[in-house]
């Protein structure tokens, strides 16, 4: 399974608190430098398993991993490492 590391997304208000992101971009390779594909495209790649995206911290790879609230929208969010935060939510915007 392939493997990238995430460095932007976008919400609909990049100001938001509280909206969720709605793409993500990441550096697939040399010949696509920056790849931007919506949260739900990146939800079907790691439900697959076809691929996983991944936050770089400073105590290295925290990976994204799907929520499925009840009564909600599927969405993503990192898995939680020591800073107690997103880290999703820290990247630039797109």
């Amino acid at each position: 399974m392939a493997s990238y590391q995430v460095n932007c997304i976008d919400k609909p208000k990049a100001s938001s608190t509280h909206e969720q992101i709605t793409r993500i971009g990441y550096y697939e390779s040399l010949d696509r430098p920056r790849v931007v594909i919506s949260v739900a495209e990146a939800i079907a790649r790691i439900e697959v398993n076809s691929q996983a995206f991944y936050v770089s911290t400073e105590r290295g790879k925290t990976y994204l991993t799907i929520v499925k609230p009840e009564n909600g929208k599927k969405h993503l969010k990192s898995l939680a490492d020591k800073s107690g935060i997103d880290n999703l939510l820290t990247l630039e915007e797109v």
